[in-house]
């Protein structure tokens, strides 16, 4: 008897609104980044993701719930605020090409953009999982193609792989158009070295932006930094913020940023006092006390005094 292959289209076997479970579950969701890379492949570490992150990995693992085996999964990511995939969309898409057999696990990598701006915390993100269902019985075999959506917890940490500390602005009060030095101090806090590392220093009150490249950063190495920085000349006077922004990127190219704020005073400037002007009678009177003396010492009425005693 020759095997019959046939592929179906049913519709999901349950809805996610309705509370009841989907055969797909989502096991876990972590960032992951490669830590090395051996003979036998690469060693992935989980690291934590903070505001500002750039292409940095997502590993979503999902199980199978159902009493089948399931191939062919497709999964759709929808992205909402904080997050975008690397080109700046909303969907981010990711495939695995294997089987999955009742009760066991696949994952799959999502790559996002985390925005700098936004709170640490739980997000929750939708996602769309299709798949082939394998069903097989005498002389035949059924791929049932079903979708299901789950729900995958996003976790943002406010801990960074870099600690930028006793950073300092000196002098801490200036004038407009003064110059200052900000200098401080860089601790890779995390497992593994980070490269490209740039310090770059900003504020409305600099005339410019000024960057320093600090490259590789190994873990507990402190790397001390300093740049010497001029105020614009038509700043008004006040309290201004600086900020200090440390970016660097991992070993798979995920980007990071760590940053702090310091605090700058912007006094009025001094006024120059008006020069000195000698009145013509005074000149007078000291050119006539000079030909008295010289007169003197010459009559020899009195003697010549050093000017250096």
């Amino acid at each position: 008897m020759i095997g019959l292959v046939l592929f179906l289209i049913v519709a999901p076997w349950f809805s996610v609104t309705q509370g009841i479970q989907t055969p797909i579950n989502v096991v876990s969701a972590v960032w992951v980044t490669s830590e090395a890379l051996y003979e036998t492949g690469r060693t992935w570490t989980e690291i934590d993701a903070a505001p500002g992150d750039r292409n940095i990995r997502l590993r979503v693992a999902i199980q199978n719930l159902s009493n089948a085996t399931i191939s062919g999964i497709t999964t759709e990511l929808k992205l909402q605020y904080p997050f975008k995939n690397v080109t700046g969309g909303d969907i981010n898409r990711a495939y695995y090409s294997g089987s999955v057999s009742p009760g066991t696990n696949a994952a799959m990598d999502f790559f996002l953009n985390i925005d700098l701006d936004c709170s640490p915390g739980q997000y929750k993100l939708d996602m769309i999982v299709n798949y082939l269902e394998l069903a097989s019985g005498v002389g035949k075999t059924l791929y049932f193609l079903k979708s299901t959506v789950v729900t995958v917890p996003v976790v943002v940490s406010s801990t960074r792989y870099m600690v930028i500390y006793n950073t300092i602005a000196s002098p801490s009060t200036t004038v407009p158009a003064g110059n200052i030095t900000i200098s401080g101090n860089l601790l890779n806090v995390g497992k593994i070295s980070v490269y490209n590392t740039n310090v770059t220093i900003f504020s409305q009150a600099l005339a410019r932006p000024v960057s320093t490249i600090v490259g590789q950063v190994d873990p507990n190495v402190p790397r001390p930094f300093s740049s010497g920085i001029q105020l614009r000349r038509d700043i008004v006077p006040g309290t201004y913020s600086i900020t200090v922004s440390v970016a660097y990127t991992d070993a798979m190219a995920t980007g990071h940023i760590s940053q702090i704020s310091l605090r700058l005073v912007v006094r009025p400037a001094e006024p120059r006092p008006p020069p000195v002007v000698q009145k013509q009678g005074d000149i007078l009177t000291i050119l006539i006390q000079i030909l008295r003396d010289l007169v003197s010492v010459l009559l020899g009425l009195t003697e010549m005094v050093p000017i250096l005693q």
